[in-house]
């Protein structure tokens, strides 16, 4: 299987974990904004991401990807079935980069210029490199891991139960499991 299918299809999966947790948290706690949590709560994270799976998945065809020009679909941050909706037609678009599309193997060997604004007081302020889409879709899934952990993180501190690995590296699950299997010394 060819390595872009591969990430695609694992993007997809961490979208569905997500479908899942939607499906079980209590609707009042999804726009919920924890205090300690001063920049949003699951609504405002999943949006973040949604939105930069929105940013890839239209910067493939013009070949350039530029994640801070996002739509911010503030819906998304407020109202759970905006969010359902968007998550399956997210999962939707990443299926297409599977095996049956015919030019999936010209996309997986296309580069793709990513700008990125870096900030401070330079005038320089926007930059860009080339990068392919097996390495954009290696960094979606580090970035929804990243903000999973941060919805788990806001979740549990309000009290509400969560799948163990929601939100935790794939590495870092493998790392555990094989300690659990290690003699203690």
């Amino acid at each position: 299987m060819r390595t872009h299918v591969l990430l695609a299809q694992r993007n997809a999966e961490f979208l569905g974990q997500a479908l899942a947790l939607l499906d079980a948290l209590p609707v009042d706690a999804y726009a919920q904004r924890p205090p300690q949590f001063e920049r949003g709560g699951v609504g405002v994270h999943l949006r973040h991401v949604l939105d930069h799976f929105d940013a890839f998945l239209d910067g493939l065809a013009p070949g350039c990807i530029d994640y801070d020009a996002r739509a911010r679909d503030e819906a998304t941050e407020v109202d759970i079935d905006v969010a359902r909706a968007r998550l399956r037609a997210t999962i939707a678009r990443l299926e297409l980069l599977g095996p049956a599309e015919e030019s999936a193997a010209v996309w997986a060997a296309r580069e793709m210029q990513v700008r990125m604004d870096l900030g401070g007081r330079s005038a320089a302020r926007e930059h860009s490199c080339i990068s392919s889409l097996g390495r954009e879709l290696q960094y979606l899934v580090a970035h929804t891991v990243h903000h999973f952990a941060l919805i788990a993180v806001a979740l549990r501190s309000c009290g509400h139960q969560l799948p163990a690995d929601f939100g935790v590296a794939p590495s870092t699950l493998r790392h555990e499991e094989s300690s659990r299997g290690a003699c203690a010394r």
